[in-house]
């Protein structure tokens, strides 16, 4: 840390405070200030996935879908296509209403396994999964489509894939023969909500009428033909309902669930193969990133120049004031704002090259982070929330590579682990001052509630960083660790460090040598240099040199002429 010729304790504590001053200053300007101007967190990210566009469909109409898939899905066509002659016009029934096609149960597959299936009813060797048992030869048959052939048109994800749902509706995978009355009752419901509600509660109703319908028979008279008629129409009726109960009571759910399961992942696998390799999600992943990036580099970038101008006018405000008590005129402070822009201005050209990098690095983040949640939105979706932390850890994570791969400083071992650690570390009191932000300004409602969740979560960051960056530093179980990691240094590195330990020492010592009064007037200091220049052996150099120590009565941190006590003063060094 910066030290100021203080005592070790004040200016550790004003190092402290200038290092809280800074994190606080940075973390108002980018975290909690340019994230508000330059980025729009949305739940579910910036690019449309499978999983987001159908719970969006299932009403978290929180999840953010792009106008451009809305109107993919608002033109994906009805399910049942309006009829059209050969010249455009509309074909009508005898009513004159327009006649609809069904193009999910007339495609030819459908037709084609229909026909199959009837094959092989009839010698007896077809299988009904949802019952598992074969049917029999006198059983009304019907073709299911498992995954119903409404929900595959309506699908918000195969309409994103744009894929067409009469194909995928109507594959080998997604057929299932079975009873009539099953297929009827399961008609566009889901194979969940089948099971779960539909069955259960088809099953109840029906005990209930045939219960009904019994007390009602039995009490009925037979004596004209027309009453037993109405007797037998009855009983059918309870007979048909005992049926359809036996049908239903037959169902394997297992089995079942199994069919469903195995034809959705033949489903949604087409659908994510098609659209997670389509040009479309590249295009859209490459933009949002790109957006992401280029927001990200300028949040960082104008981070570094408010900074650097905040820290000019903190400085300047004071002489400002000063002045205006001691002698105040308008030229005067004219004339001090034009020299405090110009020291402004001297500092950001000054850091210019800090300010590319920062715009560099975090171009880098704002595109990795946008990558890093398009993928996790693949498989489930994020909150806001994770936007921003995905941002400040992978600016931190960058800023940490770029330390521990190209080690610009060349550090030694324990000192680029510490850098690495204090980066990621501060990563994480960043992140988690994003948290506490998120958590106050819901709080927070009154009028300048949401600056002040800012400035507090800044203030709560930049105190979380100090503590990481003081513990690291400075506590002994740290320190220990440093130094182990260190032992891991080459010879040739120790070799260098000990040299430029000693050279830094000699520069120190020559430094306060420099400032003890000789008393020598130009001319003898001249003479002397004169006779120094003169001699042509280091032996009389030295001698002439310590006949001049003597008589000035210069006191040496080691014994003069005396090469053994000469090195051992470099040695403790």
């Amino acid at each position: 840390m910066e030290q100021y010729g203080m005592s070790e304790n004040n200016s550790q504590h004003f190092a402290l405070v200038d290092e809280l001053n800074k994190t606080v200053t940075k973390s108002l300007v980018t975290t909690f200030g340019l994230d508000f101007l330059l980025f729009e967190d949305k739940k579910g990210g910036d690019v449309a996935t499978i999983h987001n566009v159908r719970q969006n469909q299932k009403g978290d109409t929180e999840i953010y879908v792009s106008k451009s898939v809305q109107a993919e899905y608002a033109n994906k066509g009805d399910y049942k296509p309006v009829k059209h002659h050969a010249d455009g016009s509309v074909v009508t029934d005898r009513k004159n209403k327009p006649k609809r096609e069904d193009r999910y149960h007339s495609h030819q597959n459908y037709k084609a396994k229909g026909k199959e299936d009837k094959k092989l009813q009839h010698d007896g060797n077809l299988s009904d999964e949802y019952r598992n048992q074969l049917m029999s030869q006198d059983e009304k048959r019907q073709l299911d489509h498992i995954i119903s052939s409404h929900e595959v048109h309506n699908d918000a994800g195969r309409v994103l894939a744009g894929l067409d749902g009469v194909e995928l509706a109507n594959q080998n995978s997604n057929f299932q023969s079975t009873h009539y009355y099953i297929n009827n009752l399961k008609s566009d419901h889901s194979m969940d909500d089948f099971l779960g509600t539909v069955v259960p509660r088809t099953i109840e109703n029906k005990r209930n009428n045939i219960e009904r319908d019994k007390l009602r028979l039995a009490s009925m008279p037979s004596e004209t033909k027309q009453q037993k008629h109405e007797k037998r129409k009855l009983a059918d009726k309870i007979t048909k309902q005992s049926e359809q109960v036996a049908v239903l009571e037959s169902l394997d759910e297992d089995k079942m669930r199994e069919a469903d399961k195995r034809a959705r992942q033949q489903y949604d696998k087409q659908i994510n193969f098609t659209y997670y390799t389509s040009s479309k999600f590249f295009k859209s992943s490459a933009m949002a990133s790109s957006k992401a990036g280029f927001a990200m580099g300028v949040r960082q970038a104008l981070g570094l120049v408010f900074a650097e101008v905040w820290f000019e006018i903190k400085d300047a405000i004071p002489q400002l004031f000063k002045d205006k008590e001691e002698y105040f005129t308008l030229d005067k402070f004219l004339n001090k704002l034009k020299a405090t822009a110009g020291k402004i201005w001297d500092r950001v050209k000054d850091r210019f090259k800090d300010i590319l990098d920062e715009f560099k690095n975090g171009a880098l983040a704002g595109a990795l982070s946008s990558l890093s949640s398009t993928l996790m939105n693949i498989f489930f979706t994020t909150e806001k929330l994770i936007g921003k932390l995905l941002r400040e850890t992978w600016s931190s994570l960058v800023s940490a590579a770029k330390v521990l791969f190209f080690n610009p400083q060349s550090l030694s071992p324990g000192a680029l682990v510490r850098e690495v650690t204090r980066i990621l570390s501060t990563g994480v009191a960043v992140a988690m001052g994003v948290m506490l932000n998120q958590q106050l300004a819901s709080l927070m409602t009154f009028p300048l509630g949401i600056e002040l969740a800012s400035f507090v979560s800044a203030v709560a960051t930049g105190i979380m960083t100090i503590g990481i960056t003081y513990f690291l530093d400075h506590s002994k179980l740290m320190r220990k660790v440093w130094d182990y990691l260190d032992q891991f240094k080459s010879v040739e590195k120790r070799t260098l460090e000990y040299f430029q330990t000693i050279n830094a020492e000699l520069d120190r010592y020559l430094i306060e040598l420099s400032k003890v009064e000789f008393n020598l007037s130009p001319d003898e200091l001249a003479g002397l240099v004169d006779n120094l220049e003169s001699v042509s052996c280091e032996y009389e150099r030295s001698m002439m040199l310590s006949k001049e120590i003597s008589r000035r009565e210069i006191e040496l941190p080691f014994e003069d002429n005396n090469l053994d006590s000469t090195r051992a003063w470099l040695m403790s060094l």
